[in-house]
């Protein structure tokens, strides 16, 4: 063997991801009420893996899908609008052609050592057989908590399951955090700044739950980023209150 055709010993495994968009975003939104950080995973998988190539799949018609185009361009040039555009078939067709393009690249690539598709559909399951049993390659799976196929899971040679509660709760803490601050700007600390009116305002604005937005709230008193605090009116009536802490929010980048 030649000399530059030896693998460094510390060099990272070769990957080539695929990602059904369209399952990450609509997953979020229904569960968690927040959106994809596709940068952030990239970056993620390009901790691990040298990564050849991220492909993304989706219909991009769809309006709320289209916004994020300009996030995905930053991390790759591989994007697949799979919008059917025939009068009288209205099928989905991004997992069709998604398997295709997945099933095309396994037998071209040969070189790659580990195949990642990000999608939660149970169908994926025979290609991830393919690709372990019969092409000798690992194959990873990302997929959103709550809306990933078990039989995917367990045919995978590993399977991430994101966001964690910590990613949950980083999203929920901006939500807050802008809600304190348009508080601040409007002066309106007081009455309107009580726990029930905090969740209220931000729950409505932003889509979540306010049973949700209340577990993140809770963790920010915990971690000191919130405090309690009492406000008397001109009448003399009290109201418990909550405050954030602008210094320590401020330290841990949570606000500007």
């Amino acid at each position: 063997m030649g000399l530059f055709n030896v693998k460094k010993k510390n060099s990272k495994p070769t990957c080539i991801a695929f990602v059904d968009f369209e399952h990450w975003f609509i997953s979020l939104d229904k569960f968690f009420s927040i959106k994809p950080d596709v940068k952030a995973w990239a970056r993620e998988l390009k901790e691990q893996y040298d990564v050849i190539e991220i492909a993304f799949f989706a219909d991009f018609s769809n309006t709320a899908l289209r916004n994020e185009l300009e996030q995905i361009r930053d991390v790759t040039t591989q994007i697949f609008d799979t919008k059917n555009s025939s009068e009288h078939f209205k099928k989905d067709f991004t997992d069709f052609i998604l398997l295709d393009y997945i099933y095309r690249k396994t037998i071209t690539e040969k070189n790659v050592d580990t195949f990642v598709i990000f999608t939660g559909d149970g169908h994926f399951k025979s290609v991830v057989r393919f690709i372990i049993k019969e092409c000798k390659k690992q194959d990873g799976i990302y997929g959103i908590t709550g809306a990933t196929s078990a039989q995917l899971k367990e045919s995978a040679t590993w399977c991430k399951e994101i966001p964690s509660d910590t990613d949950v709760y980083k999203e929920y803490y901006k939500m807050l955090v802008d809600n304190f601050n348009y508080i601040m700007v409007h002066r309106e600390f007081g009455e309107k700044s009580t726990r029930e009116k905090i969740l209220e305002r931000t729950g409505f604005k932003n889509g979540v739950t306010k049973k949700a937005l209340g577990k993140a709230l809770d963790q920010m008193i915990i971690e000191g980023y919130v405090y309690k605090s009492t406000y008397t009116d001109e009448k003399g009536k009290k109201y418990d209150v909550l405050k954030p802490n602008w210094d320590l929010l401020s330290r841990d980048k949570l606000w500007t």
